[in-house]
């Protein structure tokens, strides 16, 4: 279990996007994907790049999505259990 910004694993991460009403996009090459929120209208609110990994991601880059993502801190925070 993630730990504030430590700790998250590529499946911490989906899940908690897939939360906030994320959802797979499309692959993009490598390791990479795209994970997109749709807004009312049905067009893209929000597109993510994601990179997969086996271990945890190092706590910048899960700053960096949350910053990137629109969803507060505190939503992020409050998921992981913090």
């Amino acid at each position: 279990m993630p730990n504030r910004f430590r700790n998250w694993s590529y499946r911490d991460l989906t899940d908690f996007l897939r939360e906030k009403g994320f959802s797979f996009f499309k692959e993009i090459g490598g390791s990479h994907q795209q994970w997109i929120k749709r807004g009312v209208d049905g067009k893209p609110d929000k597109i993510l790049e994601i990179y997969f990994r086996h271990n945890a991601y190092p706590m910048k880059t899960i700053r960096t999505t949350a910053r990137k993502s629109g969803i507060p801190e505190g939503e992020w925070l409050e998921w992981s259990g913090s």
